[in-house]
């Protein structure tokens, strides 16, 4: 599936059901929570977030036969911003890609290759972590972000809405918020569950010129099931 047929599969809600539920504060965050989605060709793929104290950890994987990709971040929580450490991608149980940041900069690489260091204006997020970013702040970017996949930086030149719609998961319909971040010459699509601390509900991307989209099928908050009401 691609971004814009994502986009296409949701009708419109007015735009009062898409003012009503603001996006949660890092405060109103869970300890936990535990995604299940259905990835590219129907395939299992699992989203993790995790918070103690000041600590957070995304875990993302995709159980693609023959080839299980893991993206791994980890760092501090400021208020309401995330700030990365480390970001680890491992494709079948060998590293791939990895990116650590320290102040300013960001040394990066693929694995077998030269890393490189950049120095940075703004915070720079793995797209997954970003989507736990944008939960938290009512889908605003921080100015000056850039996105890392691990091998490469990317430029942000801005986030928009696409309105809200009704998503089914767990059995049951609930209201999705949708906006389309701009990486560099390509988009990635998140769709954010209100009803459920901001959860991201659909996540749309591109790497290495394949298209990858996570629909959410089922919900864990801090380790008990739920599904809308």
């Amino acid at each position: 599936m691609t971004a814009l047929s994502l986009v296409s599969r949701f009708a419109p809600l007015p735009l009062a059901l898409l003012l009503a539920a603001p996006l949660a504060q890092a405060a109103d965050f869970p300890a936990s929570a535990e995604l299940q989605y259905v990835g590219p060709y129907g395939v299992p793929a699992t989203m993790t977030f995790n918070r103690s104290g000041s600590n957070y950890k995304v875990v993302a994987s995709i159980n693609v036969p023959m080839y299980q990709m893991r993206f791994e971040s980890s760092g501090s929580i400021n208020g309401n911003t995330l700030q990365p450490a480390v970001y680890t991608d491992t494709r079948k149980g060998k590293p791939y890609a990895q990116a650590r940041f320290s102040g300013s900069s960001v040394r990066y690489g693929k694995a077998g290759e030269t890393a490189q260091t950049a120095a940075v204006k703004g915070p720079t997020f793995d797209l997954f972590t970003l989507a736990w970013q944008l939960a938290m702040n009512e889908g605003k970017l921080p100015t000056g972000l850039q996105i890392t996949n691990g091998k490469r930086l990317y430029p942000v030149s801005g986030i928009r809405s696409l309105g809200a719609a009704k998503y089914r998961v767990s059995g049951g319909d609930t209201t999705i918020n949708r906006y389309r971040v701009q990486r560099g010459g390509d988009t990635i699509d998140y769709a954010f569950a209100p009803e459920f601390h901001n959860i991201p509900a659909q996540i749309t991307y591109v790497d290495d010129g394949k298209t990858y989209t996570l629909k959410l099928k089922s919900i864990k908050i801090n380790g008990k099931a739920v599904q809308p009401k």
